[in-house]
C-alpha cells in the first residue's frame, strides 16, 4: 500500500538528494508549505527571491557556520514539486549533508520517504505516471540509449500517444451509450458511425505501440543471452571477446564451465547479461552434470540462446535432443573458421540465422552483433526519436487494450456489449498513466525510487 504519509499529507519533506558518499557537491532538497520558512532559518537571508540562486552561508540552529553554498529556491507550483522547494547546494561531505539535513529536520521538516517528492510532482499534476516513472529510469539508465528513451518518456512521447487514443475511445464510447439511450430510432448507429472501422485504427494502434513500448523495455532493462555448445567449443573465448575481459577460463579441459559465468555489456546502446554455460555432453561426473542441469534452465530463462557449433551435425543433435525449446530465439554460431579459412557469412539453418564466426580472431564478431539486435528489431536505434522506456505493466496494459478491443470487434451486433468492453480499454489505458490508478500500484512504483526523488 502506499505509504500513509504520501496522501493527504501537506507537510515539508527534506532528504540529502545527491548520492552517498564523497563529492565535490552535494544537494538537500527541501519541499512543501515552510520550506522557505526552514531556508530563511539556516541561511539567515532576508529575502530568498525565487528561481535564483543565492551565494549564501548555511548555519546550525546555535548560529554556527556550517558552510557557505548555493540555495535556489522555488516558489510553487512553478517547481518540480508543485510545492514551495528549496535547495542547498554545498560541499559534498557526508558529515556537513547529514549535519544540514538533521539541521532541517529539527525546524519542523520530516524525513522524505523513498519516491515521495516525484509521488508529489505526480500529485500536482506536474507529471503523469509514466513521466514518474521516466525519472527513475534516467536515473537507473545504464547505457546512453536508455537515457534518451527514458527522456523522451519524461518528454511526454508515450503519454501523448496514450492520451491521444484514449480520447478516441471516449468518443466512440460516448457515441455508442448516447445512441442506446434512444432504442427507437431504428437505424443500424454502429454502421452509420463508422464504429468498426473506428475501433480498428485504435486496435492497430496499440500493437504498433506495444512493439515500441517492447523495445523501450528492453533498451532500459536489457535481455539475457544464454551461450551454449559442447565443451571446447569457443563459448568462453567468445564470451571474453563481447566483455572485452578474461571473465571466463579458457583451456583445452573439456568441461571447465561449470557454474554459469555472467557478464553485462553494452552493445550499441543495448544492455545485455551474457551467460556462458556449461559444456552440454554425456558425461559421469557429478558436478558437471549439475552444471549442464543448470545449462537446460538457464535456457528457459533466456530472451536469446546462442549455440555455438563446430560443424552442422552438432546443430541437427540440439534439434533431435529437443535441447532448445520451441519458443526460444536462436541464433546458430558456426565457430573456429579460421582453421579452414572460411569468411565470416551469415546464413540460415532450420529457419534460424547461422553466423560464421572466429571467435579466437574475432572475425565475423560485427556480423553476430548485428544479427543479437535484428532478432528484437533493434538493430536500428540511431535517430530513433520514437522509442521511450517502459515497463512490464505498460505491455501487460497494452496487452489487455488489444483483447478489450477485439472482443468488442467480435459483438459488434450487441451495441451493449462494445460499450462494456471500450469502457475496460479506458480504465486501462487511464492506468497507464495514472489517471485511473490504485493505492498498491503507486506504492509499488514510487517505493523503487531513491530517497531525494
Amino acid at each position: 500500500m502506499v505509504n500513509s504519509s504520501f496522501v493527504n499529507d501537506d507537510s515539508t519533506i527534506a532528504a540529502i538528494a545527491t548520492a552517498a558518499g564523497m563529492g565535490g557537491v552535494g544537494v538537500i532538497r527541501i519541499s512543501g508549505p515552510d520550506a522557505f520558512t526552514i531556508a530563511h532559518q539556516i541561511t539567515h537571508l532576508d529575502s530568498i527571491d525565487s528561481h535564483r540562486a543565492h551565494f549564501t552561508s548555511f548555519y546550525s540552529n546555535e548560529g554556527q557556520l556550517l558552510d557557505k553554498g548555493l540555495l535556489i529556491g522555488f516558489k510553487g507550483p512553478k517547481s518540480f514539486t508543485g510545492e514551495d522547494v528549496a535547495e542547498f547546494q554545498l560541499h559534498g561531505g557526508p558529515a556537513l549533508l547529514q549535519s544540514l539535513l538533521e539541521e532541517a529536520l529539527s525546524m519542523g521538516a520530516r524525513m522524505a520517504k523513498p519516491g515521495e517528492f516525484t509521488y508529489r510532482a505526480f500529485l500536482n499534476n506536474k507529471l503523469d505516471l509514466t513521466q514518474a516513472e521516466a525519472v527513475a529510469d534516467i536515473i537507473n539508465a545504464s547505457t546512453k540509449s536508455a537515457v534518451i528513451n527514458a527522456a523522451n518518456s519524461l518528454k511526454g512521447n508515450f503519454s501523448l500517444q496514450i492520451n491521444d487514443l484514449l480520447k478516441k475511445l471516449i468518443d466512440i464510447r460516448m457515441y455508442i451509450e448516447a445512441c442506446l439511450d434512444f432504442p427507437e430510432e431504428e437505424i443500424d448507429f454502429i454502421e452509420k458511425g463508422q464504429i468498426k472501422s473506428k475501433i480498428q485504427s485504435i486496435q492497430q494502434a496499440i500493437v504498433a505501440l506495444k512493439e515500441t513500448a517492447a523495445k523501450g523495455q528492453m533498451i532500459q532493462d536489457g535481455f539475457q543471452v544464454c551461450l551454449v555448445g559442447k565443451p571446447n567449443v569457443g563459448k568462453s573465448t567468445l564470451m571474453n571477446l563481447f566483455s572485452q575481459e578474461e571473465v571466463a577460463i579458457v583451456t583445452n579441459v573439456p568441461g571447465t564451465t561449470r557454474d554459469p559465468v555472467r557478464a553485462s555489456i553494452a552493445l550499441k546502446g543495448v544492455p545485455l547479461s551474457f551467460v556462458d554455460t556449461a559444456g552440454i555432453r554425456e558425461t559421469e561426473d557429478i558436478v558437471e552434470q549439475a552444471g549442464i542441469k543448470k545449462t537446460r534452465e538457464i535456457i528457459g530463462r533466456s530472451a536469446l540462446v546462442l549455440v555455438l557449433l563446430e560443424s552442422l551435425d552438432d546443430a541437427d543433435d540440439y534439434l533431435k535432443q529437443n535441447i532448445l525449446q520451441d519458443e526460444c530465439n536462436v541464433i546458430w554460431i558456426l565457430n573456429k573458421i579460421d582453421l579452414n579459412n572460411e569468411p565470416p557469412q551469415v546464413t540460415d539453418y532450420a529457419g534460424q540465422p547461422l553466423v560464421a564466426i572466429s571467435a579466437k580472431c574475432g572475425t565475423g564478431l560485427d556480423l553476430l552483433e548485428d544479427q543479437i539486435l535484428q532478432i528484437f528489431g533493434l538493430n536500428h536505434l540511431e535517430g530513433n526519436e520514437q522509442l521511450f522506456s517502459s515497463r512490464q505493466r505498460h505491455l501487460e496494459a497494452l496487452k489487455q487494450i488489444g483483447h478489450h478491443l477485439i472482443t468488442a470487434l467480435d459483438q459488434l451486433d450487441q451495441p451493449e456489449l462494445v460499450a462494456e468492453e471500450l469502457t475496460l480499454a479506458q480504465k486501462e489505458m487511464s492506468g497507464i498513466t495514472g489517471e485511473f490508478s490504485t493505492e498498491d500500484l503507486l506504492g509499488e512504483i514510487f517505493s523503487r525510487f531513491c530517497i531525494g526523488k
